[in-house]
């Protein structure tokens, strides 16, 4: 709905119709039950707050609860305050909430301690809270001044603001100009708010200070050069101005400076009483009427009456409210800050300490009142830290060591919190402030362990890992000095970075025996799953058969930790037996998703995805990778969101998919970027299988080469693996036969040495291939007479291939029951394009067979088909909402828009349409 005239002249605010148009478009998407975000940007005074008032006004208009929240810049270091304040108003519905997430949200909250809740866990609780009020109506979340909102709010907001489609809840913030947050990085829809235009800024001003000197009104009108809190509050200031002097007098460079001048310039006239009580409420916000009145007592060493502050809301400073003192705008908490000097300051933070009785606030004002060395202070500090760690609020935990290293006078002991504040600064990505803790530390005597973490994050934040000549040699040291300093566990993560790289790029062999040398010698069990998985990514043809019998004695019931799980599966994964791999991957995405743990479940969804492809579950991989891609944002983990996406366009390529190159377009382009050559394998991958599916093989052998040629970018020694029949059919005769055959030599050595199941499974179904007349069929019966249940597209290949050979000489009759059971395991994956051939294929036999039924497959999206197959488990859309991270009613919303796709009208008739894929 666009706003007429009338109304946009109601809102009060001069020259921002259009602006208004789109804060009321975003609002009036509740009218239909729809959600949205809008991020509102522009610099100080500009009008943020009044078109959030506007949001306020409209979402009240069309009968929507507005819950809102403010960031303070003095209050980032209070984990979840900006949180708190958004949903203190439905925090009663806490308790409908489920247990863990409940629980997280208590701790977050400081309710309970008794937990350490993810902090993911916290924003899908926080998430489920708003969805559950929103079904009571529809809701509108204001959030003002988002840049100084504390850390762990903003990520779970951001949460939140990316899952808003299909319910009533939009999500209006404000941010200042020149400050970066989580919700922009979001890709949210972002309205840029820019000054006024000459005739809207002199009406502004002749409206606010109709009687200004025309001198005055000039000045104002140039300096403020269309801001228009400048123009208010500037004019406010030379109102009655007539002297020259005043007139004229220069004025400081930014505009931030001049509105902070010009609010300090009405606190020269106020009482030294009204100044105590601003200050007091200046430097926490959060202070009640009470606590300001008795901290500006202590410090003016008699009574204050709440009179005092009569004068300061007189002139627009403040408002008195029952929650406390509020001000007009931050500028105006900024001046009064600046205008005390720092030993009024100190004496007010101080007086805030002995009054306010919230232990969390208490510490912080102890903190900041301190001067010099105070170990009781930084020891509490530290304490803090651990409990603000353990609820998940790893910014606080940060702030709050970096401050009590700054306490502390032991030159150890300093050093110490140093690095433990970088290492939690590094979990953030917050690069630039890890370098500067690092540097503070290595000014400090610190013993080798520290020195071994200072070390490794160094590495970690160079940016060279990946390129960085001797970095295995580094890493090993660095592990190896952890060992002595007697952390076996963290010497052994340490390595799994390192261990990353070998698997993904050109490693020499004695680098990668060198690692796995280092990682051996650590004082773990031959079956630790850590172990297992640096050693099977370092060299996975030197320790494949070791690591999958090791893995082969680990029962799966047997991992109760998640990550250990999805350790256990990426170690038979690499070590190149799909199959074993799948139910540990399985079950620590189960795992990792019943906690809430997005960070890791982002990594296992990737491994579980490419286990899953080559396992032939087609469907769970494309699900599984493309939910990797969503998660990726959340968890700032770009290079498995991408690899997510490259997968689950392989699994499509698999399919027969037309949307194979739009689904890799995007992450494509990001990776050449980057120049991540071995990280677009994948893509190569992609686009042979969709080649090989519609019988192009020339076109197959163009995209598959890059993989295996050790000349090109996009190489990869363990991604030839599982390609090794896409090659040899693209490739294995005609012009191009040589090249491939010297690639299969080298390949089949290294099944023979190393045994990986996928590749001695693929070179075996390749042989026929390549092989004279007079053997080609005894290497068919072998293909097919070894176990291929783990490899169901593998046998209908070769099915395929053997029906195909067996009717070029000229035994029809004989190649028809190898095509049927090929056309049978080609639709029983969904393999659409290879469906089709082998139907061409067997009517050339003489034989006919009815075209493939197409089934939920073909017209689901992967989350589609994935919730479908939920819902027809019997799962409810509340149930199947906490699985997937969404709201029940974004489920609602899939289903109805599943149901036609595939021809359905009830829930009750899902269960049908997907029995014969769930029993295939």
């Amino acid at each position: 709905m666009i706003e007429t005239s009338s109304t946009v002249a109601s809102s009060g605010l001069v020259g921002r119709e259009v602006e208004i148009e789109r804060v009321d478009a975003v609002l009036d998407h509740l009218r239909g039950g729809g959600g949205g975000a809008l991020v509102i940007r522009g610099e100080a005074g500009i009008g943020k707050s009044a078109l959030l008032d506007r949001a306020r006004t409209r979402a009240s208009e069309l009968g929507a609860r507005a819950l809102a929240t403010a960031g303070v810049e003095s209050e980032a270091e209070f984990a979840f305050a900006g949180l708190h304040q958004l949903i203190r108003p439905i925090a009663p519905r806490m308790v409908s909430l489920r247990v863990p997430q409940r629980r997280a949200l208590e701790s977050a909250f400081g309710i309970g301690d008794e937990v350490q809740p993810d902090p993911f866990l916290v924003a899908l609780a926080a998430y489920e809270l708003v969805w559950d009020a929103a079904d009571d109506g529809p809701l509108a979340l204001i959030v003002d001044d988002a840049h100084w909102l504390d850390r762990s709010s903003l990520a779970v907001l951001t949460f939140i603001a990316r899952r808003l489609e299909g319910g009533a809840v939009v999500l209006v913030a404000a941010v200042r100009q020149g400050y970066a947050t989580s919700l922009e990085e979001a890709g949210l829809p972002t309205m840029q708010l820019e000054r006024l235009s000459p005739s809207a800024a002199a009406v502004l001003l002749d409206r606010s200070a109709p009687d200004l000197h025309a001198v005055a009104r000039a000045r104002v009108l140039a300096e403020a050069a269309g801001n228009p809190l400048a123009l208010v509050e500037l004019g406010h200031t030379l109102l009655g101005a007539t002297d020259a002097s005043d007139l004229l007098s220069p004025v400081p460079t930014s505009l931030t400076s001049r509105l902070e001048r010009a609010f300090a310039s009405r606190l020269d006239d106020l009482l030294e009483e009204t100044g105590l009580l601003l200050l007091a409420a200046a430097l926490d916000t959060r202070a009640s009427i009470e606590e300001v009145l008795q901290s500006a007592a202590l410090v003016h060493e008699g009574a204050i009456g709440l009179s005092a502050l009569d004068a300061a809301v007189a002139v627009g400073l403040v408002d008195v409210v029952d929650t406390g003192v509020q001000f007009h705008h931050p500028l105006i908490r900024s001046a009064v800050q600046q205008a005390a000097s720092p030993a009024r300051v100190l004496a007010m933070y101080g007086a805030l300490a002995a009054v306010v009785v919230d232990p969390e606030r208490q510490l912080w004002h102890r903190a900041m009142s301190a001067v010099g060395h105070d170990e009781e202070v930084a020891a509490a500090l530290d304490e803090h830290a651990h409990r603000a760690r353990r609820r998940g609020a790893v910014t606080v935990a940060a702030a709050a060591l970096e401050r009590a290293a700054l306490l502390t006078a032991d030159p150890h002991a300093r050093g110490e919190r140093l690095v433990q504040a970088a290492e939690l600064a590094f979990e953030l990505g917050l690069v630039d402030v890890v370098r500067r803790l690092l540097t503070q530390a290595e000014a400090f005597v610190i013993g080798s362990l520290e020195a071994a973490r200072l070390a490794w994050l160094r590495q970690m934040i160079s940016g060279d890992v990946w390129v960085e000549s001797g970095a295995a040699n580094t890493f090993v040291r660095i592990a190896r000095q952890m060992l002595e300093g007697g952390d076996a566990d963290l010497a052994l993560r340490s390595l799994v970075p390192i261990a990353h790289r070998c698997w993904w790029t050109r490693a020499q062999p004695r680098t990668r025996r060198y690692i796995v040398d280092a990682a051996e010698s650590m004082e773990v069990a031959d079956e630790d799953p850590r172990l297992l998985a640096v050693i099977a990514l370092a060299d996975p043809e030197l320790t494949g058969p070791s690591v999958l019998k090791r893995v082969a004695r680990i029962g799966l019931h047997e991992v109760a930790d998640p990550v250990a799980s999805m350790y256990v599966g990426m170690a038979a994964e690499k070590a190149g037996d799909f199959p074993m791999a799948v139910p540990f991957l399985a079950r620590a995405v189960e795992r990792l998703r019943e906690r809430g743990q997005l960070g890791m479940l982002t990594q296992a969804l990737v491994h579980y995805a490419w286990a899953s492809t080559h396992a032939g579950d087609w469907g769970v991989a494309a699900a599984a990778g493309a939910e990797a891609a969503r998660w990726a944002r959340d968890s700032r983990q770009p290079q498995f969101g991408l690899t997510g996406e490259l997968i689950a366009a392989l699994a499509a390529a698999l399919r027969g998919s037309e949307h194979v190159e739009a689904m890799l377009a995007t992450p494509e382009r990001t990776l050449q970027a980057m120049k991540a050559g071995p990280l677009l394998a994948p893509a190569h991958l992609a686009r042979g299988a969709a080649a090989l599916g519609e019988g192009s093989h020339e076109a197959a052998f163009g995209h598959l080469w890059p993989v295996f040629d050790e000349d090109a970018q996009a190489f990869h020694r363990f991604m030839r693996w599982p390609a090794v029949l896409d090659l040899v059919e693209a490739g294995g005769r005609g012009e191009h036969a040589d090249r491939v055959a010297a690639v299969i030599g080298e390949l089949e050595a290294v099944a023979e040495r190393s045994g990986p199941p996928i590749l001695r499974t693929g070179l075996t179904c390749a042989r026929p291939l390549t092989a004279p007349d007079g053997e080609a069929g005894s290497l068919f019966l072998a293909a097919l007479g070894q176990n291929l249940t783990g490899y169901p597209f593998f046998r209908a290949r070769t099915l395929f291939s053997f029906g195909r050979w067996l009717r070029r000489q000229r035994r029809r009759a004989e190649s028809r029951a190898p095509l049927r059971e090929a056309i049978d395991l080609f639709d029983a994956l969904g393999a659409t394009r290879w469906s089709e051939r082998a139907r061409q294929e067997l009517r050339a036999t003489g034989e006919k067979i009815g075209p493939r039924t197409a089934d939920a497959r073909d017209h689901l999206t992967p989350q589609e088909l994935q919730i479908a197959q939920l819902a027809a488990a019997g799962l409810s859309n509340r149930e199947i909402g906490e699985r997937l991270f969404l709201s029940h009613r974004t489920i609602g919303s899939h289903l109805y828009r599943i149901f036609p796709k595939l021809g359905i009208t009830a829930r009750a008739q899902l269960r049908d349409v997907l029995d014969s894929i769930a029993d295939d």
